[in-house]
């Protein structure tokens, strides 16, 4: 049951995910406001100003930081959650770019980050 962060992250296919995590874990198991950002991060029908992406990034790392302590202790030293885990971390330590185009591509790998540990909670709540 691998996830893979760096496979198909297409519009399409995020956004499938996105749908299907949505259904699957309704509030307060993972708030309404993570997905609102991931929405507007990968959304088809949004592309944030320059105004509007530092808002992003916070409420991206809030979301980040939400998701992170719902992965049981147990499932966090799987060789995949571990991953993904630390990725997540890295993300949430290191400096934004300043550039739009760099800071918008950090948005969308904080977004896929948060999928990939939404959709291994998934995938590991379905085989207990």
């Amino acid at each position: 049951m691998r996830f893979d962060v760096a496979g198909d992250t297409s519009e399409a296919v995020l956004l499938r995910v996105l749908e299907g995590l949505r259904s699957y874990f309704p509030p307060p198991d993972v708030p309404d406001s993570t997905f609102e950002v991931l929405d507007a991060v990968i959304g088809p029908d949004h592309v944030p100003d320059e105004v509007e992406v530092p808002f992003l990034v916070m409420r991206m790392r809030g979301s980040l930081m939400e998701l992170i302590p719902v992965v049981p202790p147990h499932d966090a030293v799987k060789p995949d959650f571990a991953g993904l885990i630390a990725t997540a971390r890295e993300l949430l330590n290191s400096e934004p770019p300043c550039d739009y185009l760099g800071i918008r591509l950090h948005l969308r790998r904080m977004a896929v980050v948060g999928l990939g540990l939404g959709r291994f909670l998934r995938i590991t709540s379905l085989t207990r």
